[in-house]
């Protein structure tokens, strides 16, 4: 069977298969216009979906704005975490409950504008995993500066070249959770995307993507320290080699 056999190509001008998957920890505040522009997204660029949402063990009205989606359309569907696991553990769960061929993956706070996502999706052709970069990004001066020093110490201990690690714009091919296994139990889990998939030998390629201030809520990631960040990264590179 040709494991490439439909990805990349857009018939009708659409993709043909994908399942959009996004966690969610006490996102109320935005948790409505990301599900809106998710659904709006999805209707007018694929035509086969479906949009999974992974509730971290929200305390929030999150639950129920959830469950308020899952009764308008039965390609609505929630994975729930209890008690919060945290967001590594968040996306590992939704990778494997994905079911379409095609698997995309953005954060529930409608930074980026998902009509980008027929933009970089012909690039799976000839990879195995696509990752946007950052265009314009809108986040407060400190965050930049955490994430350019995130990149060149991730870059200098994996060996991974990538231009924006952490970006939550991200396809692979549902294949690609067959190769490899994550492991990642703190906030590293997008560098040992990378690391594993070079790794294992799997092609990855990179695209542009707006960002777009956050209009509502806060961000409930954690962002680690310098000395947290090392200590994770050669955690992790143990677990590589």
């Amino acid at each position: 069977m040709d494991e490439t056999a439909g990805l990349g190509k857009m018939p009708e001008g659409k993709i043909p298969e994908l399942s959009l998957m996004m966690p969610a920890y006490n996102e109320e505040e935005v948790l409505p216009l990301a599900m809106k522009e998710a659904f709006e997204a999805l209707e007018a660029q694929v035509r086969d979906w479906e949009l999974l949402i992974v509730d971290d063990g929200s305390t929030d009205r999150t639950p129920e704005i959830l469950d308020e989606w899952v009764s308008r359309d039965s390609r609505v569907r929630v994975v729930t975490n209890r008690p919060n696991r945290g967001y590594s553990r968040a996306l590992i769960r939704g990778f494997l409950a994905c079911e379409k061929d095609v698997i995309f993956y953005t954060d529930a706070d409608a930074q980026f504008d998902l009509m980008q996502m027929s933009e970089l999706y012909p690039l799976i052709a000839d990879a195995d995993m696509v990752a946007g970069y950052r265009t314009g990004r809108q986040d407060p001066w400190f965050r930049l500066v955490t994430s350019a020093v995130y990149n060149f110490i991730q870059a200098r201990v994996l060996k991974v070249r990538a231009r924006d690690v952490n970006c939550a714009f991200k396809f692979f091919r549902k294949s690609f959770f067959e190769k490899i296994r994550l492991e990642s139990d703190g906030f590293l889990i997008d560098a040992e995307l990378y690391a594993r998939a070079d790794r294992a030998g799997l092609r990855w390629a990179q695209g542009p993507v707006r960002h777009r201030p956050r209009v509502e809520g806060s961000t409930t990631v954690k962002v680690g320290t310098i000395r947290e960040t090392l200590s994770e990264l050669m955690r992790l590179k143990r677990m590589l080699d």
